[in-house]
């Protein structure tokens, strides 16, 4: 499958330049681990990747899946679908905002399956879609204003989707706050995919108290 053209990147909006150069910074700090893409510990962080790879599960008979990584960070979710039998001759798609992350992904993940594109939304259509965590920190944008760009990024993945899309969020129900971060809803983002998505709409949320994963699936 051939790669796509490498474009000039767009420019980020101004709702995420805040939570690029927080990222930036983050990198920087950290180096390529969970910490760098604000995971409080590696365990969960692979426990979401995981989770998303049974979405895979209907596929069992294909080698050449397609992925697109809406936040990629350093590239950590790769890993997860390497070894799978469906990927051995896919192509997986990660995406960015932070320029350093991406130069940070290229150079961690050097198997040719692996592209990586400096981005905030998918440019590539792929069989299925993740979104992992990066829909978490809103940073200095109001809740209102995050809940409709989190609603537009939803419906411009899935028009970049061909069988399934997973996504997870903070939960309202959380006890832990913090001004940086999205708590969702998840009743009213389940209506959302119902209303808005044309698939079948699925709620995890027993992974863990403060989150919750939903799966649409065409």
């Amino acid at each position: 499958m051939p790669g796509p053209v490498e474009n000039e990147p767009p420019e980020t909006p101004n709702l995420l330049k805040p939570v690029a150069s927080s990222f930036e910074w983050s990198i920087n700090k950290y180096g390529p681990n969970h910490r760098a893409v604000a995971w409080r510990n590696e365990e969960r962080q692979l426990r979401r990747f995981q989770i998303f790879v049974g979405l895979l599960s209907y596929d069992t008979g294909r080698d050449d899946i397609t992925v697109n990584d809406l936040g990629c960070g350093y590239g950590a979710m790769f890993s997860t679908f390497s070894d799978l039998p469906q990927f051995r001759d896919g192509t997986y798609f990660g995406y960015d905002i932070s320029e350093t992350m991406v130069k940070v992904a290229r150079k961690q993940v050097t198997d040719p399956r692996a592209i990586f594109i400096r981005n905030h939304e998918a440019t590539e259509r792929a069989d299925y879609s993740f979104v992992s965590g990066t829909y978490n920190m809103k940073m200095k944008a109001n809740g209102k204003e995050w809940r409709e760009y989190v609603e537009e990024n939803l419906i411009q993945l899935w028009s970049k989707t061909r069988i399934g899309m997973g996504f997870n969020m903070l939960n309202t129900k959380s006890h832990l706050r913090e001004d940086t971060l999205y708590y969702a809803d998840p009743s009213h983002f389940t209506e959302f995919c119902l209303k808005h998505l044309n698939g079948h709409v699925r709620m995890v949320d027993t992974l863990h108290p403060d989150e919750f994963v939903i799966f649409v699936r065409k």
